[in-house]
């Protein structure tokens, strides 16, 4: 179990979303709605360490949020947190971060553990986005297949109700 091998009490995964640069929560665990809200994005400055962490790709071990500028507040009672880039091809897809209410939490073997199981979530995450563009790619042909095949029989029956309605007119 990756909570018990890390000893965190909250986690998050955002994802980078390349058309806008912006950090997209897709799980998370313990945090709170308010905390998931803080629009965030790929960029060293003014955006926490998640944003630090997805513009660099260098991860980031915070032994105390309290004396750390670059934290942004999110749960009332954090005092660690870890934060490691999720690569994928040797692009950040995302961010993994977790998070702990007692101070120095994390180690530099957390952080090495933390970055060989964002490989995996990285790959994970891919694999659940292709799946989606096929089934959605998947869905267009079937339904421009179900469409041609029931053009030519709605065609008739329109052209058949259309020559039924001629010859009753007037009558």
């Amino acid at each position: 179990n990756v909570k018990e091998l890390m000893r965190y009490d909250h986690f998050g995964i955002r994802i980078l979303d390349r058309r806008t640069n912006k950090l997209e929560v897709v799980i998370s665990s313990g945090i709170p709605q308010e905390a998931l809200s803080v629009e965030l994005f790929a960029s060293p400055e003014g955006n926490g360490i998640s944003g630090y962490v997805a513009a660099t790709g260098r991860s980031y071990i915070c032994p105390d949020v309290q004396r750390d500028p670059r934290y942004i507040p999110g749960l009332d009672h954090a005092r660690s947190s870890l934060t490691v880039p999720l690569f994928l091809h040797d692009k950040v897809i995302g961010v993994f971060n977790v998070e702990s209410d007692k101070p120095g939490a994390f180690t530099e073997d957390d952080r090495q553990f933390a970055e060989i199981f964002g490989r995996n979530v990285a790959v994970a995450l891919n694999i659940l986005d292709l799946l989606v563009v096929e089934r959605v790619s998947t869905r267009h042909r079937v339904a421009d297949d179900v469409c041609s095949d029931v053009a030519g029989p709605l065609n008739d029956i329109a052209s058949d109700a259309a020559s039924i309605l001629d010859d009753y007119i007037g009558h």
